[in-house]
């Protein structure tokens, strides 16, 4: 590159970094908040701060974190738009490399892909390869890619770079692991984590440990629910709650845990369910970045599902998954509505997971077809769900309903 061309691009880092900084002094004397007092809540001196707003050092990011909280306080949109400046301008490589895992942790993906289409073309090779591992993480929290895909982009990605560093081999380890998960392989997940997590905790810096092996507990924990050992599921859910995060970033991690929790006793109590359920609501209400959002998604359709088993609550039901939409018109009376759909999705699928078949075996009192899901969910290792045929043969049987065959 052109060294006048170099000269530029640095002088335009500098003057928007000195922007930024003007603009945080402004925010601070608008305010009439006094430096001294400032450094002492970011456990800083003043002369550490003054140096900071000056540009003469950088910044810590979590200092700077802490510094935004103390600014702006409840403003949630001004806090993200500071935190997407501050890492457009910070000229500290290992405040990028920390704030990559704090966008994914938090689940703010825009902030996400701009630091990784920042750092692919860093001057640190170590950045470079931190935003090359990052992207599959990225590509895979926004649905771009997962299961199969995500194991093939893994494997393509092996083959063309060599990783170097701890934390990445470790990164790459996990999508491996969510490869597993994302389809339900999980015995092969249990012997992964056995050998990934203690190479989880060879991790030097505490934050990216304890969020690496928060995602690990966070997987298992499904995988044990999907195979019935709810209380070993449980008590990683429980390891999750505890975790500590002084820095409050792992909110949407307690999220999956409080879910995992009320989704463990989808078939034991509906009081418990609905209690872990809106606690995770109340936690959610915290969390106002894009996965958040899908995550509120996934939260009340797991309710949905759990107000179906039992049949409760339906006027106040919230549905986004034809399987649950199909169960609800089943319930109010509508099984035409519900063979319906599950037909057209069928056509379009190939076929019927295990969970659908079951519910249009019991729109039809196909006995037959309640059966085949029992198998098909015993065969994908998910015993947890194989209860809902179990319990809805159980039913037909007690009333008398024997349909077998072509019952249409």
């Amino acid at each position: 590159m052109d060294h006048t061309l170099i000269q530029k691009k640095e002088e335009f880092k500098r003057k928007a970094l000195m922007n930024f900084l003007s603009s945080i002094i402004d925010e601070i004397d608008f305010q009439r908040r006094n430096q001294e007092d400032i450094a002492k809540e970011l456990g800083i001196s003043g002369g550490a701060l003054s140096k900071n707003l000056s540009g003469k050092s950088q910044f810590n990011f979590w200092n700077m974190i802490k510094l935004l909280n103390i600014l702006y306080d409840d403003n949630v949109l001004k806090k993200k738009e500071m935190m997407h400046k501050f890492c457009s301008v910070t000229k500290s490589k290992q405040n990028l490399r920390i704030a990559m895992e704090y966008a994914n942790s938090t689940g703010d993906l825009e902030l996400l892909k701009l630091i990784v289409d920042i750092e692919k073309t860093s001057s640190l090779a170590m950045n470079r390869e931190w935003a090359y591992v990052y992207e599959l993480v990225w590509m895979r929290s926004k649905g771009v890619v997962s299961g199969k895909n995500l194991l093939e982009k893994l494997e393509d990605r092996k083959k063309s770079k060599v990783i170097r560093t701890q934390e990445m081999k470790v990164l790459y380890g996990i999508l491996t692991f969510y490869t597993m998960y994302d389809l339900e392989k999980f015995n092969s997940l249990f012997e992964y984590a056995e050998v990934l997590l203690p190479k989880v905790e060879e991790i030097q810096d505490a934050f990216i440990r304890t969020a690496y092996a928060g995602r690990i507990k966070e997987g298992l924990s499904y995988a044990y629910l999907m195979q019935d050992n709810v209380y070993r599921s449980r008590e990683l859910c429980h390891e999750i709650m505890h975790l500590k995060d002084d820095k409050n970033c792992f909110s949407l991690l307690r999220v999956s845990a409080l879910v995992y929790l009320a989704e463990s006793y989808t078939f034991e109590s509906y009081e418990r369910a609905s209690w872990y359920i809106n606690k995770s609501l109340e936690m959610l209400g915290t969390c106002h970045f894009e996965r958040a959002i899908k995550r509120k998604e996934n939260v009340m359709n797991t309710f949905a599902f759990i107000k179906l088993v039992y049949n409760k609550e339906l006027e106040e039901i919230e549905i986004y998954n034809v399987c649950e939409e199909a169960f609800y018109q089943v319930l109010i009376g509508h099984s035409d509505v519900a063979v319906k759909l599950l037909k057209e999705t069928e056509r379009k699928d190939g076929k019927l997971s295990p969970m659908k078949k079951c519910i249009l075996g019991y729109a039809l009192k196909d006995i037959d077809l309640l059966k085949e899901s029992l198998v098909d969910f015993e065969c994908a290792g998910n015993r947890f769900y194989s209860k809902l045929p179990r319990k809805m043969l159980v039913e037909f049987y007690k009333i008398g309903i024997i349909y077998e065959g072509d019952a249409k």
